[in-house]
Order: C-alpha cells, then structure tokens, then sequence
C-alpha cells in the first residue's frame, strides 16, 4: 500500500490517496496481480471565512466523499488447474478397472472487484454537543467468481469464472446529543440505514437454491431472492375444490390453501407457477440509546430494530403435526379452518400425507420479521471517593444489568425474529439478568 496524504495548514481541505497492490495463488500467472486505488477527499465548510456569521447556528459542517476498489479472492486453492480423478469404474468380469474422471477449469479467473463510493456529511450543532452524519453509499462488485450452472450432460461440473455483477446501495443517518438538565448530564444517540441489493448481471442466467425453503438468482432482484408460490385463501368447499386450481400432482380438500395458477393451465407447477416474493435482507434497521449520570448514578439502554424484513419459516417452527406428529403445536394453530370456522388464519389441521398440499413452499409462511428489542440496559452507582478512601479503596461500582428484556415482534410461536433459521432448529435467545461490582485499588 502507498499512501498520499495533503492537507492545508488550516485543515479545511483533506485529501488521501492509497494505491493497493494484492497478489494471490489461488490464481493463474498473469492473473495473480492486481492493482487497487482509493481515494478520499473532504471539506471542512465551517473553517471557511465565509461561515463565521453561521456558526451561531452550525458549529461545524464537513463534506466529504471517497471512492475505492477491492478484491476478493476467496475460492477454493488451484481452481485454475485441471484435475484427473482416478477411481474403479468399471467392471470385467470379474474384474474392476479404474476409470479417470477430468474437472473442467477456467485458467483465466482473477480478481473479483468492489467498487466502493461514499458520500457523506457531518453536521454539529450547539457547540457540537448535538452531531448528525449522513452518508450515501453505491457499491458495485463485478467479475464476481461464482460457478454458473451448465447442464448436466457437460459432466464436468461448473468452473468458476467470473461472471456475475451485484450492486448495493443504501443510506446511513447517525444522530448523538449530549446536554445537562440541573445536575444531570444526558447522552442520546440514534441511527438508521436501509441498503438495497440487486443481481446486475449473471450472463443471462439464473438458478434456484435450497430445499426446504427456495431461493433465486434473477437478474434485477435481490440476491437470493425468495421463490415460492402465492397463496390465494383456502377451499371452503367440494365445489371451490372441483374449480381448482391444484398443485400438480395433489388433490385438495376443504380447508386446505388455493394458490394462484400463473399461467392458468388449471394445474401450479413448479415450472411455470412460482413468484419471486421478497428476500430476508433486513431494511430500515434501527437503533437508539440514552442514558444520564447523576450523583454517582448511572443509567443506560440501546434498544435495536428493523423496520422491515421478511422471514421464511419452515417445519417445526410454524407447521403444526410437523413430520408426522413429530413437531410442536402452537396457539395460532387453535384458529384453524374447519366447516364453522371458515375464515380462519391456518388451514386445516393435517398430518403426514394429508399435508403435502398445505405444506408446499409459499408465501403463506413468509412472516414479518420486523421487531424492536430491548438489547441491554444497565443501572450503576459509584460510591463517593472520600467514602473509599477510608477501606483503601480507589473505586467502587455496584450494578444491575440485563440483556435481550423486553422484544417487539409480529412473528408467530415466539420465534427470535433475528433468526435466519427457518426451521427453528437453533438455541433461543436468552433473557440475562446479572449484577456486578467494579473494584479499583
């Protein structure tokens, strides 16, 4: 790395230059190198002549972006070279006689590149004792080394090669605010982000993933996105049922859910009938802290969220009768459909192959999964020194703590909505209370 730092005298322009130079085995000669230049530049507004009439108001102001690149080499080690695999294949007889396989290979990957640009603003207000920053971000990351599918007639896997395109974008807002009531010194601080992800280009192809819960790789949405079908209400009766349409392959019954035929050939297939239905990247996530100091007392607390957010829950977590009469029954599973109860919010009760109808992947179970959580708050008291002085003691803090007390949330069966487990096979997240003492000699 070799940095270049100038700045006036006075610090009102700021500028930072660095060009990086990484090198890696993992690829081929030629390819092993490569160069990676940032920049920062920033402008301290409020140094200006021109501010001083406005410094009552604004205390300070800061402009300032940067630009940058970085690479990615994390792939398996020598996806370069060609590999033989030797192993018994066929059989003479009595006789078994090796066969060798050969691994198709892509001699020319390199550097996967981020390009990352910010552009911010810093603001202070009341002799800075109230600070807000804003930032915009737009981060591109092109010859992404990923393995494309290929058929499978090709038989020699899917080499990896540099062939996707992501962007991410979003925007930061930070606010912090200290200030005095009496003898009581205050300290308030909060942030919110949102970021956007989006596949650019994936040389026109496109692939599903997983298997109890089904994502996509689309160019134009989300990385990942969820893939699934859509669910149109539930059969109320024979004749709804007789109408369709049906998942392909299933016969329904009252009670059981209706999904949209996409195509409106009377059968939803896996082929022409799913939906791209949002994806689990947390929007709008939040925070805010406050806490005060007086007379030897202490008080504080960070609360956390998102504002938005989808949650895909599977088997065990949100199916009642889950593999079998294996799984758990929940409350919401009482509001279930039956002949005098037919706008109920879960379908029928059913289990082991009568739930294959209610059981296939929709969006019926992609909950919300915004929530606000009390992550920790803690209250503490120093004694007075002159009291420590007399036991030899420089300081003494007694305290009362506690995590994760109190939490927000719409997701059903009291699953933690910061999971990203959607079979609820995880440990649960613990509510600590605990008390403690700080002692200085």
């Amino acid at each position: 790395m070799y940095p270049l730092l100038r700045d006036s005298s006075d610090e009102k322009y700021l500028f930072e230059a660095n060009l990086r130079n990484d090198a890696s085995s993992k690829f081929a000669k030629g390819n092993r190198s490569a160069l990676f230049p940032s920049f920062s530049l920033g402008w301290r507004v409020s140094e200006e002549r021109f501010f001083e009439k406005l410094k009552e108001h604004v205390s300070s102001l800061k402009l300032r972006t940067s630009w940058g690149l970085v690479g990615n080499n994390r792939i398996d080690n020598y996806q370069y070279l060609s590999s033989v695999t030797v192993s018994p294949k066929y059989n003479f007889g009595n006789t078994i006689v090796n066969g060798a396989s050969f691994a198709a290979v892509n001699t020319d990957i390199k550097w996967e590149t981020t390009a990352m640009f910010d552009l911010g603003i810093d603001v202070g207000f009341l002799n800075n004792s109230l600070n807000i920053t804003a930032d915009f971000f737009n981060n591109v990351t092109r010859d992404i080394l990923i393995g494309l599918p290929v058929p499978g007639m090709f038989g020699g896997g899917s080499p990896v090669q540099n062939a996707g395109k992501v962007r991410n974008r979003g925007w930061e807002l930070n606010m912090n605010y200290r200030f005095k009531t009496g003898q009581v010194e205050h300290f308030v601080s909060g942030n919110v982000s949102d970021a956007a992800n989006e596949v650019i280009d994936t040389r026109g192809v496109e692939w599903i993933n997983g298997a109890d819960v089904n994502t996509i790789i689309k160019e134009g949405y989300p990385i990942n996105s969820y893939y699934a079908y859509r669910v149109n209400g539930i059969f109320q009766n024979d004749e709804e049922v007789a109408q369709g349409p049906w998942l392909d392959g299933i016969t329904p019954k009252p009670g059981d859910l209706r999904y949209v035929d996409k195509n409106n050939d009377g059968l939803v297939k896996e082929s022409d009938d799913r939906f791209i239905l949002g994806d689990n990247f947390p929007h709008y996530t939040y925070g805010f802290s406050y806490g005060f100091t007086w007379k030897g007392f202490d008080f504080s607390m960070f609360w956390q969220g998102v504002g938005r957010r989808n949650v895909w829950l599977r088997g065990e977590s949100v199916e009642a009768f889950h593999n079998n009469n294996e799984g758990p029954v929940f409350d919401f599973h009482l509001d279930r459909w039956t002949p005098n109860n037919p706008d109920a919010s879960y379908p029928r009760l059913t289990v082991g192959a009568e739930s294959a109808n209610n059981a296939a992947k929709s969006n019926f179970w992609i909950q919300d999964g915004s929530y606000l959580r009390l992550k920790n708050a803690q209250i503490g008291y120093t004694f007075p020194q002159k009291w420590m002085r007399k036991v030899y003691v420089k300081n003494l803090r007694i305290y009362l703590s506690g995590q994760n007390l109190f939490t927000l949330s719409h997701i059903k069966g009291g699953w933690d909505p910061e999971t990203t487990d959607g079979g609820g096979r995880i440990y649960p997240v613990s509510r600590v209370i605990s008390m403690g003492l700080n002692i200085k000699f």
